[in-house]
């Protein structure tokens, strides 16, 4: 039996939490009297970080040729309309603009601003650096441009948002409600779009708004979710009323009495419709919409108007309109006011027994029968893979910069990078969905930030390794070698002796062996070599040898410059988070003439089996054994497993009625750069043969490769097995995609097996929790198909799976694509499209990437120039048992996202020797379960000290692997062994906020059934991390 003291004082304390918990919320706007009908009217805008033109153009306002739109000349004007009336509220979202923008201010205007924000007129949702996209982003690259934001307001401004926004993404993902919405420290998010379908029943249903516990892994992790303009599948103000110099609607100022008391009642008419769509009472009117409030004063005075009548409307007509409510209310809100009042009722009536809760996510988006938006899963590949590989690379530069860099430099570099990537994730940058001059100004960006990260990344490594006064040339990223172009590997391999450097980093948590591949211009006999230095012992290292093998670059992409050859290079237990020297020599070998493939280079071969193969045939590594017929895969087998597989290429025809012409938006839908539709909806993809002339394999000690060229030449693969590797490379080559016929194509990779899925399927969700998926099926509505081929396309973002009682297959991708499995037995990815026609979706023009473009108007006419666009890429693929399907793809996620970087270089002619350093232990290699996502410097001390942010994460989900999936105990101070751990804070998942002060005052939305675990082990650096948690750290160090 308790104590009555000690209950007293647990009641006490509870009650005190949820006093806390509220107190967050006050606000003078009083919305929480009883039965009274509350009318929040929120002014926002809504202003795409790039889209139809660049974020310069959007910024100062040029280019309006395109699309008028100045969002400096918004927020000039939004600060100004403020300070007129102290009851208006605005709410603003994008930090890569308001940023631009504050660095412009005088004094005194920030000083107005900061004013503005203390007062609550100025509010901030998401705060990210944009809106991002949901199915074509990776979590990463999620966390970091939301993190740059928030870095950005708790700065200038020690604001921390709690509200997500995002009202323009094409569909949500599970990932944005746990881990970007609820883990962020958000109390709600609100969506623009949904499916259709879905919306249709949310209107019978009354629940547009609701619960959203997206997580079978996390706990407490569930938030109130809820439409926007005003439930009718956008973000703007109800039909009629929209208050803009962008919009035809009058406004109400200059209106006489008895025409506006009539435009005010059709207003509350809007209303009353939105009341019958949800539950309780408050509603939220979005009143902006893109590039809004520019003349602010023009929108704030109708708005001042709207509120004042509405406050002041006969109380009989009220009643009329609004029998269920004892009166209406009408005032200025903001998302995180009106989220409050929603937060009351919840309390106050007990209203959770009624909100609908959703456990699936929003994808796919349809907005009609036949416009499903899947398409944009893969437009753009190219600017896919380059968003990644920016992601990727931002992770490791961070590392250096925290371990191998003085601690001062560097964070110019870094910040370039992390706009440019942080740019990108914008829901039309990242998703494909742009004009092409603003897709080339996305891949401008994150490459400006990649030049100037790699050159501070080389010299970082350089000095760490040799010393700052070596007499090495400059190293130089290899950041094109998988289109086999090095140029100090190629230059200096063309000598007759010689040697040349590298330095391969490993940014992972674990140790790491693989297979990398540097472009050389002569097929030498090289000996590789790594030095290797025993921990602890100054000046002892060794150069110890490497295996290694020259294969023939076939360049069928036709890039210029490619090297003719690829020396591979089998590199074992790369050290965690750490640098690893290579030395490559050649010379004075007798030279193997190789005249079996015609190829306008003259190619010289060493000693590796290579031929023309016709008919059946078997390669192997290892246990890993790969049958072929008529040149393509038949079966695959390793030590796990055994199953039928064919890797199979194709395309859809796209659909266009009228290919002179633009799609109308929903009389005849087209594909397009957002819409994949197919010529006939269950239309089947037409299934390229190949050429069984052109098989050629090549087989040496480390690997093996299987060349084949498809029907038409324009598609090649790659089947590539590796010593001591269980999965299989498929590299493809894919462009240009003919379109002389006048018909757009789709192109998909299948990979059919004989495996018994019965319809269902498994996608990632941004790279964290798999989702099930189930052909012809929503999980939360019943839907009626139309589209089969393209209703049932889902994002892939890294990886997919099938599975049955006998055995698994997983396929891992390169960047994101969209994905599905039509067929029982089969997976299949689109890796490109080429459209001629536009899908009316806004962007304007159609997805029909080239060479280059001519100049838009008023100069030119934005005409494709050259040859279709070419892409390459890589799906991995894994075999394993039953039910393993999951397991298998965790295994390598995170070395495909994070692939090995090389550098190149060479010594200097006057040196002989150099003086190694001693190479100390930074980090310890941890789990295999736990991901090193983020080491990033905040601030470096000149007494040594450094804060650094850190996050880790677990890489599994529950029950997905009997060793990896539990919890796991992870004690910081073993974790920095050549660092003395001062300090440990564990924050939110952005950094912004404490997580113990944010846990004592989140709202809880609903309470899991195993309710808070803590970090309860009571020693201050030891915590645990649960299946899928991401944990943030902010941590002091000190060299020891």
């Amino acid at each position: 039996m308790n104590h009555p003291l000690s209950l007293f004082l647990w009641i006490s304390c509870f009650l005190l939490a949820v006093y806390q918990a509220l107190g967050q919320f006050q606000s003078k706007d009083d919305s929480s009297e009883p039965n009274i009908l509350n009318i929040h009217i929120v002014p926002h805008t809504h202003d795409d970080v790039g889209w139809l033109k660049t974020v310069e153009q959007y910024y100062y306002g040029q280019n309006n040729t395109i699309r008028h739109a100045c969002v400096s000349c918004i927020l000039d004007s939004v600060i100004y309309a403020l300070q007129r009336n102290p009851e208006r509220k605005f709410t603003y979202v994008e930090m890569a603009f308001f940023s631009m923008w504050w660095e412009e201010q005088p004094e005194d205007i920030k000083e107005i601003t900061r004013n503005l924000v203390k007062n609550g007129q100025l509010s901030f949702a998401n705060g990210g650096w944009c809106m991002h996209d949901e199915a074509t982003t990776h979590f990463m690259g999620m966390i970091d441009q939301t993190t740059l934001g928030h870095d950005f307001l708790k700065r200038e401004f020690d604001y921390v948002p709690t509200i997500g926004w995002q009202l323009d993404p094409f569909g949500h993902s599970a990932t944005q409600a746990s881990l970007l919405t609820s883990e962020v420290g958000f109390d709600a998010i609100y969506l623009g779009r949904i499916d259709y379908q879905d919306l249709q029943n949310r209107y019978r249903n009354r629940s547009c708004e609701g619960i959203w516990d997206s997580s079978p892994n996390l706990r407490n992790n569930a938030v109130f979710w809820g439409l926007t303009g005003s439930f009718n599948g956008n973000y703007g103000a109800p039909e009629g009323f929209c208050f803009d110099i962008l919009c035809d609607d009058d406004p109400l100022f200059g209106v006489n009495g008895n025409d506006l008391h009539k435009r005010v009642i059709d207003f509350l008419k809007n209303v009353k419709q939105q009341t019958e769509r949800t539950i309780g009472n408050n509603v939220m009117l979005t009143m902006g919409s893109d590039f809004q409030f520019e003349n602010a004063m023009y929108n704030f005075k109708s708005l001042d108007l709207l509120i004042e009548k509405i406050n002041s409307m006969d109380h009989d007509i009220i009643q009329e309109l609004f029998p269920n409510f004892k009166g209406v209310k009408s005032f200025y809100s903001n998302p995180e006011i009106y989220t409050k009042s929603r937060w009351m009722e919840y309390r106050q009536k007990n209203e959770g027994h009624s909100l609908d809760v959703k456990y699936d996510d929003f994808f796919p988006y349809s907005d009609c029968d036949h416009c499903y938006w899947t398409g944009y899963f893969t437009s753009r590949p190219a600017l896919k893979r380059l968003e990644r590989v920016g992601s990727s690379f931002l992770q490791a530069v961070r590392q250096v910069q925290t371990l191998y860099s003085d601690g001062m430099s560097g964070f110019k570099e870094i910040e370039l990078l992390e706009k440019g990537v942080a740019i990108a994730q914008h829901h039309d940058g990242v998703s494909g969905t742009s004009k092409q001059h603003v897709a080339y100004d996305y891949a401008k960006k994150i490459q400006e930030g990649i030049d100037a990260a790699s050159a501070f990344m080389a010299s970082s490594l350089k000095s760490a390794l040799f010393g700052k006064d070596a007499k090495f040339y400059d190293f130089q990223l290899c950041q094109l070698r998988n289109e086999s172009l090095c140029e100090i590997s190629q230059v200096e391999s063309q000598n007759t002796l010689g040697s040349f450097y590298l330095i391969i980093y490993n940014a992972l948590g674990q140790k790491r062996s693989e297979i990398v591949s540097v472009p050389v211009d002569r097929n030498w006999t090289y000996t590789v070599q790594h030095y290797h230095t025993d921990f602890g012992e100054e000046h002892g290292g060794s150069w110890v040898d490497l295996e290694s093998t020259v294969v023939p670059n076939f360049n069928y992409a036709k890039i210029p410059g490619s090297a003719p050859f690829n020396l591979l290079i089998a590199m074992n237990d790369l050290k965690v988070v750490s640098p690893t020297l290579v030395k490559i020599s050649f010379g004075h070998q007798k030279l193997l003439k190789h005249q079996a493939i015609e190829t306008n280079v003259q190619r010289y071969l060493r000693p590796i089996s290579f031929n023309r193969r016709k008919g059946d045939f078997v390669v192997s590594q290892g246990s890993t054994e790969v049958h072929f017929e008529g040149g393509v895969i038949s079966k695959v087998s390793n030590k796990y497993s055994s199953l039928e597989v064919k890797s199979e290429w194709g395309y859809y025809k796209s659909w266009a009625k009228y290919p002179d012409k633009v799609a109308s938006f929903f009389g005849e839908p087209a594909s397009g750069a957002y819409i994949f539709r197919p010529d006939i909806p269950n239309a089947r993809y037409h299934k390229l043969d190949p050429v069984v002339s052109d098989v050629y394999v090549y087989e040496g000690d480390i690997a093996t490769e299987v060349h084949t060229t498809f029907e038409g030449s324009w598609i090649h693969q790659i089947i590539k097995i590796y010593k001591e590797k269980d999965y299989v490379d498929i590299d493809f080559t894919v462009g240009p995609i003919p379109v002389d016929d006048g018909v757009g194509k789709e192109v998909v990779h299948r990979i059919r097996t004989n495996i018994r899925n019965n319809g269902i399927f498994y996608t990632d969700s941004n790279g964290r929790e798999f989702i099930k998926r189930e052909r012809s099926k929503r999980q939360t509505w019943s839907l009626r198909e139309f589209e089969p081929v393209a209703g049932n396309y889902y994002p892939v973002n890294t990886a997919m799976y099938i599975e049955d009682n006998d055995v698994s297959a997983s396929i891992l991708t390169d960047r994101s694509k969209g994905g599905s499995s039509l067929i029982d037995g089969s997976m299949e990815l689109m890796v490109h499209r080429r459209i001629i026609i536009d899908d009316s979706r806004g962007v304007g023009e159609a997805l029909n990437e080239t060479d280059s473009i001519s100049p838009y108007p008023p100069f030119g006419n934005a005409s494709r120039l050259g040859k279709g666009l070419i892409v390459s890429g890589t799906h991995r693929l894994y075999i394993g048992k039953k039910k393993a399907g999951a397991k298998m793809a965790r295994k390598e996620m995170d070395a495909v996202f994070s692939p090995l970087i090389v550098f190149a270089g060479k010594r200097s002619q006057y040196l002989t020797e150099w003086k190694s350093i001693y190479e100390p232990i930074y980090i310890a290699e941890m789990p295999s379960n736990i991901q090193l996502l983020t080491l990033k410097l905040i601030e470096s001390m000149c007494d040594n000290t450094k804060y650094i942010l850190l996050r880790l994460g677990h890489a599994y989900g529950k029950d997905e692997c009997k060793t990896n999936s539990g919890a796991i105990e992870i004690d910081l101070a073993e974790l920095f062994p050549s660092y003395e751990l001062l300090g440990v804070t564990e924050m939110t998942l952005t950094g912004n906020r404490n997580k113990d002060k944010w846990e004592r005052m989140k709202v809880k939305w609903m309470i899991s059934e195993d309710g808070d675990k803590k970090n309860n082990t009571h020693r201050p650096t030891v915590f645990h991390i649960g299946p899928m948690e991401i944990k943030t750290f902010r941590i002091m160090l000190r060299t020891r």
